[in-house]
């Protein structure tokens, strides 16, 4: 760990998921628009139940994007730019109109590309929006980090790029995330007062909008299933700063899969919680606590180790719960 590295510093976003209403046109959009292929695995249905998940890479940077289908309808968002969680894409400059193209022969949503430095980083934008009005955007930065399009998908699509969150109190999610998470804030002359970004180590920002109540896709798998977010730390520090969490946040005793959306999460705080599938209770079986982290303003992530062969992460090859609960289950036979 560098020196000015503090125990724990997330490096990339390595995944996120969203809540479709229909996962095979889920799985087509995202074919289509972000060139995103077949994962490792999908998640199984139980007999005679439909699938509720499915998994794809964006090409081979080790990155990859998760739907999951929602028992209840997913209501309609708040229109294209407006709702949050939103997320990013790296893509190069010199393809912005290309993917423009694209997107209006797949009868995308979409903005004009637009220059801005309003998050923190100059470059240029397209926003646009799935089919169940998930938000997102194209981000082709002035200065592209190292890793950022390695492997790109068929379609020049490369890793996430950034992810917008709400927040009710900007000073409350620095804290938190300075903590837990090894970030700073940016600190820039035109950033809005609304916002607030945390560059990550080796790419990717996460940003925070102020809000004075949180919207309806805010929350993450407290209201829809398995929605959530991954982010990437070294592997060697990944039990460690697992280990910090649990000694200074409570365990919430909830899981989404037998209990159904929480109402009052928003009033709970930060805490731990299982990750919800059978990885998540073979782990809190054996640690006593959950890989799930919710942040005061119940945005969840659980943390991916990212091993690689250079000093950087710029390129890794994540090793994810499963595989440490492997390791574990092996280790005791």
């Amino acid at each position: 760990m560098a020196e000015d590295q503090r125990l724990g510093a997330l490096h990339w976003i390595d995944h996120y998921a969203v809540p479709t209403n229909d996962l095979d046109r889920w799985i087509g959009w995202n074919a289509d628009v972000l060139g995103a292929v077949d994962a490792w695995h999908d998640t199984e249905p139980a007999p005679g139940q439909p699938r509720r998940a499915a998994f794809r890479l964006l090409g081979g940077s080790g990155a990859h994007v998760i739907g999951f289908g929602q028992s209840e309808p997913v209501p309609p968002g708040l229109g294209l730019e407006r709702g949050l969680p939103r997320y990013g894409f790296y893509v190069r400059p010199e393809d912005v109109d290309e993917h423009v193209r694209r997107l209006e022969r797949l009868n995308v949503p979409h903005t004009d590309p637009k220059r801005t430095s309003a998050d923190g980083e100059a470059g240029t934008m397209i926003a646009f929006q799935d089919l169940d009005e998930n938000q997102f955007e194209f981000w082709a930065p002035d200065r592209m980090p190292d890793g950022a399009m390695d492997s790109a998908s068929q379609v020049g699509v490369g890793r996430i790029s950034h992810a917008v969150f709400e927040s009710r109190d900007l000073d409350r999610t620095a804290d938190f995330y300075r903590r837990y998470c090894g970030l700073d804030p940016l600190v820039a002359d035109d950033l809005a007062e609304d916002t607030m970004v945390l560059p990550l180590v080796a790419g990717a920002r996460l940003i925070f909008k102020k809000v004075d109540q949180l919207g309806m896709r805010t929350g993450g798998s407290t209201r829809w299933q398995g929605v959530h977010n991954a982010f990437i730390v070294r592997d060697d520090e990944f039990i460690p700063a697992y280990e910090r969490i649990w000694a200074e946040l409570e365990e919430w005793d909830y899981d989404q899969r037998a209990q159904g959306p929480s109402a009052d999460a928003a009033a709970l705080g930060a805490r731990t919680g299982m990750h919800g599938s059978d990885a998540g209770r073979r782990w809190k079986a054996m640690y006593g606590r959950g890989d799930q982290i919710y942040d005061p303003d119940t945005n969840s992530f659980h943390l991916v180790g990212g091993a690689s062969d250079s000093p950087s992460l710029a390129r890794y090859e994540g090793k994810y719960m499963e595989d440490y609960v492997e390791g574990l289950m092996k280790g005791r036979g």
